[in-house]
């Protein structure tokens, strides 16, 4: 029996969580296309257990928690909660110690029960904001609205 998109986008998470070679190498095509990684990013399964690797030795304790998730047709989509400990550079920003908590989005095309391309939406702003590279002030909500 064949795994559904939504098995095989959920198995993704063990690339990130677990760097399970395996799981990389049976569920990523090798014309696999990462919209997220930076530029010059091989694709296929190496160039994302690559970025996997990475962002593991930056953020110590990395974990990708599913919150929720479906799919239609080819596309999977998984809502995550990142959480870590910045210990190395990330983007520019060097080790803070500092823990990390923000939400992803991610989409999964397959095709032909591998996984094909991937894109992302990222709180890179707030974790950004976690790690004191940037400085947020929010305006406050709840009061009164002004007309």
């Amino acid at each position: 029996m064949s795994e559904s998109v939504l098995e095989i986008a959920h198995q993704m998470g063990k690339i990130f969580n677990d760097l399970d070679e395996e799981v990389a190498h049976r569920l990523v095509a090798p014309e696999f296309v990462d919209y997220e990684a930076p530029p010059g990013t091989p694709g296929g399964p190496g160039g994302y257990l690559g970025t996997a690797r990475w962002m593991n030795s930056v953020f110590a304790d990395a974990n990708w928690e599913h919150l929720d998730s479906f799919a239609e047709g080819d596309k999977a989509v998984l809502r995550l909660r990142f959480t870590g400990t910045h210990v190395g550079n990330f983007l520019g920003v060097e080790a803070t110690g500092n823990k990390v908590d923000v939400e992803h989005i991610h989409i999964y095309r397959v095709e032909d029960g591998k996984v094909v391309e991937h894109w992302a939406c990222r709180q890179d702003l707030f974790l950004l904001a976690q790690l004191g590279a940037v400085k947020l002030e929010l305006p406050p909500t709840g009061g009164p609205q002004h007309g």
